[in-house]
């Protein structure tokens, strides 16, 4: 039986692609984005891939700043018939900088850019990078490891890092700042391997001075809190302290403006009502998700996204609504498989 996504590889190019963008037309698709590389990398979105993408959004899109929908999102007397899209990158690495900023500049695109504020400041890296950084240079672990039900034995160690990082990420989320802080002294002992102060060049971050020249060429630069923790597994305080240092921290280094809001991790699990609150209490305009479901945007402190890989086929299922259309259809969402 043929599946899904041969049916409309057949069926799109053939008219099937223009009937959904028709249907879909007044729902704009927010694009997330992460990394970039110059070849191809798995989690990394290439520059040849991107340039394709890009080059296509122009002819056939209406792409529009975080701004622009937000202000007239609701406003009927928008006549511009082709399908809105956004454009949103995550985190704060320097190869937005390198790779994705010159190709925006290139077909006048604009984008918002979701920032870490102590990762761009230098006085945090990432969890997750620091997790896996842990796991590509260790060689070995002293002795078994059990993290939440799992075991992982030192004879194994190397056999698949991946797999280690996949099944330690989700629990990891959920333990906190203390939580994560205390794992990571454990497992450097566990894996005779210190830690770096600074990012090391994988995970490197833009710098202030680089944020306010994209700032002044076209790229809206938001919030993603002070250090990337998930929001929902913090106390109020703590979740208080991560929003508010942000919006702070940016305001200072790039000056007083509106500023656009992302939940990392971005799953239901990860946004409470309190967290929401002070996302719009701390001055932010809006806030996005990490996946899209039957809600869309009704909800402009929760709106969905729609991730974008190296995949041209399901760059086009996207931006041509049939995410969008499988969403209402079949009542789904794209909520990564680890979250409850």
């Amino acid at each position: 039986m043929i599946s899904v996504s041969e049916l409309v590889k057949i069926l799109g190019p053939k008219g099937a692609f223009q009937l959904t963008g028709r249907l879909t037309r007044n729902y704009p698709r927010i694009l997330m984005y992460h990394r970039f590389s110059e070849e191809s990398q798995v989690g990394h979105v290439s520059s040849r891939q991107l340039e394709t993408q890009f080059r296509y959004l122009k002819k056939s899109f209406n792409v529009v700043s975080m701004d622009s929908l937000i202000s007239n999102q609701s406003d009927p007397r928008q006549k511009d018939y082709r399908p809105k899209v956004v454009i949103t990158v995550d985190d704060g690495y320097e190869d937005f900088y390198s790779i994705c900023y010159p190709l925006l500049k290139k077909y006048e695109l604009p984008a918002t850019f979701y920032v870490t504020t102590n990762f761009i400041s230098g006085e945090n890296w990432l969890w997750q990078d620091k997790l896996k950084w842990l796991i590509d240079n260790s060689e070995y672990i002293k002795e078994d490891l059990r993290i939440g039900g799992v075991v992982f034995e030192k004879s194994n160690w190397c056999s698949d890092k991946f797999s280690a990082w996949k099944a330690l990420f989700p629990y990891l989320i959920r333990l906190g700042i203390n939580g994560l802080e205390d794992f990571f002294k454990q497992f450097s002992e566990l894996t005779d391997q210190a830690l770096p102060k600074y990012a090391p060049e994988l995970y490197r971050s833009v710098t202030w001075a680089q944020l306010r020249e994209m700032q002044d060429n076209g790229v809206t630069v938001g919030g993603h809190t002070a250090d990337h923790y998930s929001l929902g597994h913090l106390s109020d305080s703590e979740v208080y302290q991560q929003v508010n240092s942000c919006k702070s921290h940016l305001d200072m280094m790039l000056g007083d403006r509106p500023r656009h809001f992302c939940f990392p991790n971005g799953q239901p699990e990860d946004v409470s009502s309190y967290a929401k609150e002070c996302v719009e209490g701390a001055g932010f305009i809006s806030s996005v998700l990490a996946y899209y479901s039957r809600a869309g945007l009704s909800d402009r402190y929760a709106l969905s996204r729609h991730g974008v890989g190296d995949s041209w086929l399901d760059f086009q299922k996207t931006v041509w609504g049939i995410d969008r259309l499988g969403a209402i259809i079949l009542n789904r969402d794209s909520r990564f498989s680890w979250s409850v």
